[in-house]
C-alpha cells in the first residue's frame, strides 16, 4: 500500500500513449459511465436503503463496481481489444481515490473530532491516490518518461499482487467463510447484473456488438 500499489498503479498509467487516452471514443465513454455508476448505485443502495454502515457500504460497492481489470484485464482484455485504458484510468483516478476516502472517514477514531475536510486531506496524501492522478496530467502534457525508469518502477509495482495475494491467503486461514445474502447479492450483481444491464442498455443505443463486447468484458 505505501510504495508498491502506487508505483504499479503509476508505471502502468504513464506508460499508456496519450493518443490513445485522448481518442478513446465512444467505448470508452460507455466502460467509463458503467464503471462510475456501478460503484455508485450501491454504494447508496447498501448505504442508505439496507442502512449498512459505511465501511461495509464502500466494500461491497467496489466488489460490485470494480472489475478485476488491473489482474486479468492487462493480460486478456489487451490481447483482445488492444487496450484496456479507459476501464484502469476509471479505476485508478474515481474508484480508488474515493474508496480511499471513503474508508478514512468509515475507519477513523470518531474520539478524535477530527473534521470530514482532514480526513479528506488526509486521504487524498496517500500514494496511492495521488500517484495515478499525477499518471494521468504527465500523459495528457505528452510528457515521456525514459522506458528504463518507467518499467523499473513497474518492477517495483509487481509485489503488490504477490503481496495481495498473500495476504489474502492468511485472511482466508484465520477467518471463517459464510455465505450470506449480502455475498449471494454482490456476485450476482458483480457477474450478472452490471453486465446485463451494459449489454442491454448499449443495445437499445445502437452500439455494434464488436463495441458491446468491449464494454461488457
Amino acid at each position: 500500500i505505501l510504495y508498491a500499489l502506487p508505483l504499479s498503479i503509476f508505471s502502468n498509467m504513464v506508460m499508456t500513449p496519450r493518443h490513445i487516452v485522448m481518442t478513446m471514443g465512444p467505448v470508452a465513454v460507455a466502460i467509463i459511465l458503467a464503471l462510475i455508476l456501478s460503484f455508485v448505485i450501491p454504494l447508496l443502495v447498501a448505504r442508505y436503503l439496507f442502512r449498512r454502515n459505511l465501511a461495509l457500504s464502500t466494500l461491497q460497492a467496489l466488489a460490485i463496481g470494480s472489475p478485476a481489470v488491473p489482474f486479468i484485464g492487462t493480460s486478456v482484455l489487451a490481447f483482445l481489444f488492444g487496450t484496456v485504458s479507459a476501464s484502469l484510468i476509471t479505476q485508478n483516478v474515481f474508484q480508488l481515490p474515493l474508496v480511499m476516502i471513503l474508508m478514512s472517514v468509515a475507519t477513523g477514531d470518531k474520539s478524535q473530532h477530527i473534521s470530514f475536510g482532514a480526513r479528506v486531506v488526509n486521504a487524498i496524501k496517500q500514494p496511492v491516490v495521488w500517484s495515478p492522478v499525477i499518471a494521468l496530467i504527465i500523459v495528457l502534457a505528452d510528457i515521456h518518461i525514459p522506458q528504463t525508469i518507467s518499467m523499473s518502477l513497474g518492477l517495483l509495482g509487481k509485489a503488490s499482487g504477490g503481496l495481495a495475494l498473500f495476504a489474502a491467503g492468511i485472511v482466508l486461514y484465520t477467518r471463517s467463510i459464510v455465505i450470506t445474502t449480502a455475498t449471494i447479492i454482490t456476485v450476482i450483481a458483480r457477474n450478472i447484473l452490471v453486465p446485463g444491464a451494459c449489454y442491454l442498455i448499449l443495445l437499445k443505443m445502437g452500439f455494434s456488438m464488436e463495441q458491446i463486447k468491449e464494454v461488457v468484458l
